[in-house]
């Protein structure tokens, strides 16, 4: 089982996921940070973000739902014209969440229902999840995509997470990509990369084999 989670500037990577191994065992997440962004601006909303991960009220809330629902429409249209049937859990169905008080309509993974990613897969269908949980009245909180990812691989027990996002890895000082890392032993890292470190080395603890970090193709190779 392969899980992978495309931040939203590496769409153009499904493709590549699809092609690599069986999409049968195939499990993608995806972000939508950019996207998100854009339309908050537009709407007159400034983002504001805490150690990486985004503050999120309701109008917020509003454009992260949005923004989300048209990146998994654009995935599934992508792995359609790629010859694969693919559908969007868009819908918080799949994670079970409790909220971050201090980021607002925040929360963090509680529990994976993996019974909608097993369905589809038993179909012959590659799920497309969404990072949106819901709560235990049923109301929406913004999850962070690398988090749900981490938390989906652990559930499914994947033997490898992938992460692909526009940056090539996690970089040192002097702008190089470190090749490996230690989870006992992490770099000091800045904005989103704060998040994406810490969902790797929850995938580590929870018994995924192997977790990479690349943009686009190149991971995958």
């Amino acid at each position: 089982m392969r899980v992978v989670k495309l931040g939203g500037n590496a769409v153009g990577a499904l493709g590549a996921s699809l092609a690599q191994g069986d999409p049968a065992d195939l499990v993608v997440v995806h972000g939508g940070g950019a996207q998100i962004s854009d339309l908050m601006r537009r709407r007159g909303i400034a983002p504001r973000f805490v150690a990486g991960r985004r503050v999120t009220d309701l109008p917020t809330l509003a454009c992260v739902r949005a923004a989300l629902a048209n990146v998994s429409d654009e995935l599934v249209q992508a792995a359609t014209a790629a010859g694969h049937e693919a559908v969007g859990l868009s819908r918080g169905e799949v994670i079970a969440a409790r909220r971050i008080e201090a980021l607002g309509l925040v929360g963090e993974v509680a529990a994976i229902d993996v019974g909608p990613l097993h369905a589809a897969l038993r179909r012959g269908v590659v799920p497309i999840v969404a990072p949106l949980g819901r709560d235990p009245d049923g109301r929406f909180l913004n999850v962070n995509a690398d988090d749900a990812a981490a938390a989906i691989a652990v559930a499914l027990g994947a033997t490898m997470l992938t992460f692909l996002s526009d940056v090539p890895g996690v970089l040192d000082l002097d702008g190089a990509v470190i090749p490996y890392i230690s989870a006992s032993a992490p770099p000091a890292v800045t904005g989103g990369m704060v998040p994406k470190l810490a969902a790797c080395a929850s995938a580590l603890a929870g018994g995924v084999g192997l977790v990479r970090i690349g943009s686009g193709t190149a991971v995958l190779a």
